[in-house]
């Protein structure tokens, strides 16, 4: 008798399970349809009902398992019991439910049906914000005939080091479409858009072909397969220029320059021929172009086989892509923080100091700042600009000051505020603990900082904390900079000392005014279509968060409190 374990929201097990006769559940609330329901919590009902299968029950009987890791929660040693039954009790079924894929017991012989499509990739239900943080390295399509994931390897190792785009041959068409879909549900058009090809004029883009990933989809590609290999080229020459000298299109997006991964789907591949994608196909490593290709060629580097995919594929291929083009409300700053409400210091890798969103994009993705040094630690720093007018820039100030202080303690993080209007735009901000007050000499905090560092022989900051010393990176916020440097020229020499030397003492600069400078390595700037990032020549819209008037009245305050 086969076991089954059934991968879905609860109202679709419902009703796969509602054709199963002789159903002895555990599990939360009542299915219609089944025999005997015990809730998970009911220790006696419970191992008296497993005990009985342990003994054989009766033929045909089902054990039920509902929501797999919500009974495991109740009953640590439930895997084991039902291992056993599995095994040793012929004339008895055993089926077990769950969310998600990954939350399916081990060591359970199960043939798997995954119900939907979004269970698959580990999702209740989809909005962009949660959905669109994969990463171009692999996405699960189905599951083989044991119930192992089948999982798509995007990217591979070329020479061992470098990583590198893998081109791709899916003949089943069910994978085909679940792969594609799978990538647009996963991952936003910011890393990954998709060209479709298709030799004919088939069915098989249909519903996908209203993702924002979509650039073009060209029918009847096999009657012109020259022009195809023409817009192909095209296409590899324009992102090879923009890369330029990086070793590989990941190592560009190391610069923050992200250029999407770009992958050909075709349909059709024989009727149109691999000379058409054998140009583009040796460009992978940099144009980041892909090809997907519904039959092996000699082209591709990985050939998916036959799997079994989501029951309701077709259905999340309609709905899915509506979903993808709507709006949505963007996040509270402690819900960009993914923290409760109040702060969070704690010790974090290297990577992560200093390294703070300051709102979202379009799609609902953070956009970071990261103070850390390009040459030092791989960050955007070590000095910023806010340009903006005067009753816009303490938005962007807020978003970025609040965040480091959030997240960093007075141990990690100091701030200098200078408002040269008294416009206060520092207003809320100047209560936290971080904040020196006063007079501050920045002249002589640079030559405390160099003569600290040499008396103990360490060549920057960062390695002076490596030997667990303690000496917090310095923000200095100066607000009408312009203007301050034209009635106190002698301020010149502290920039200039700050923005070259900075990086190496732990003193970074934040400069505030209506047009640009020459110190800053990273921006945020209002524009008419809002704020921006600007690094180099990336520039990624930012939405702020909506609460930051309120959050910078109640959050310095919980700092020093505390």
């Amino acid at each position: 008798m086969n076991h089954l374990g059934l991968v879905g929201p609860p109202d679709l097990v419902a009703r796969r399970i509602a054709v199963v006769p002789g159903l002895y559940r555990i599990g939360r609330g009542e299915v219609p349809g089944v025999a005997v329901s015990f809730e998970p919590g009911d220790e006696r009902r419970r191992q008296n009902l497993l005990a009985w299968f342990e003994r054989g029950a009766e033929p045909g009987a089902t054990l039920l398992v509902d929501d797999w890791k919500y009974c495991c929660d109740h009953d640590p040693g439930l895997a084991d019991t039902v291992r056993w039954i599995a095994a040793a009790s012929w004339n008895v079924r055993v089926i077990v439910t769950a969310r998600a894929l990954d939350e399916l017991p081990e060591r359970l012989p199960l043939r798997v049906e995954v119900l939907d499509f979004l269970s698959l990739h580990g999702m209740a239900r989809f909005t962009k914000a949660l959905a669109w943080k994969g990463r171009w390295w692999k996405v699960p399509v189905g599951v083989d005939e044991s119930g192992a994931p089948v999982v798509v390897e995007l990217t591979h190792f070329a020479d061992g080091k470098w990583r590198t785009g893998s081109h791709l041959a899916v003949p089943s068409r069910e994978a085909f479409r679940s792969l594609v879909l799978g990538l647009m549900t996963t991952h936003s058009p910011k890393l990954f858009q998709a060209w479709f090809i298709d030799a004919h004029d088939s069915d098989v883009f249909d519903g996908l072909d209203q993702a924002p990933h979509v650039v073009a989809r060209h029918r009847h590609a096999a009657r012109d397969p020259q022009k195809i290999a023409d817009l192909l080229v095209e296409e590899s020459e324009r992102r090879l220029e923009v890369v330029g000298n990086t070793w590989t299109v990941f190592d560009h997006r190391g610069f923050d320059q992200v250029m999407p991964q770009l992958l050909v789907c075709v349909s059709g591949f024989g009727d149109i021929g691999a000379e058409v994608f054998e140009a583009v196909a040796q460009d992978v490593g940099k144009s980041g172009v892909q090809l997907l290709l519904d039959g092996p060629g000699g082209l591709a580097d990985v050939v998916v086989g036959d799997c079994l995919v989501p029951a309701n594929l077709d259905e999340a291929a309609r709905d899915l892509p509506a979903l993808m083009h709507q709006d949505e409300r963007a996040p509270g700053f402690f819900a960009l923080h993914e923290m409760p409400n109040r702060h969070a210091w704690r010790s974090r890798p290297v990577k992560l100091q200093y390294r703070v969103p300051v709102g979202v994009d379009e799609h609902g993705q953070p956009v970071e700042i990261d103070l850390k040094s390009k040459h030092l630690q791989d960050g955007m720093g070590p000095h910023g600009e806010v340009i903006a007018p005067a009753d816009k820039r303490a938005e962007a100030v807020r978003a970025l000051t609040l965040g480091l202080m959030a997240r960093h303690s007075p141990d990690e993080l100091q701030v200098v505020l200078v408002d040269f209007h008294g416009s206060g735009v520092f207003a809320g901000i100047d209560g936290a603990p971080h904040i020196r007050h006063g007079i501050v000499d920045l002249l002589e905090d640079h030559e405390q900082r160099t003569r600290t560092l040499a008396h103990n022989n360490f060549r920057n900051i960062w390695d002076y904390r490596a030997a667990g010393l303690v000496l917090p990176e310095l923000l200095v916020c100066v607000d009408g900079v312009q203007a301050l440097l034209e009635e106190r020229p002698e301020f010149a020499e502290v920039l200039r000392t700050l923005a070259t030397a900075g990086r190496t003492y732990g003193q970074h600069l934040l400069l505030c005014d209506t047009a640009p400078g020459e110190h800053g390595s990273y921006r945020l700037e209002f524009t008419e279509q809002g704020w921006v990032r600007r690094i180099g020549r990336s520039v990624e819209r930012v939405v702020l968060p909506t609460d930051l008037n309120d959050v910078v009245w109640s959050l310095p305050i919980r700092m020093t409190e505390s």
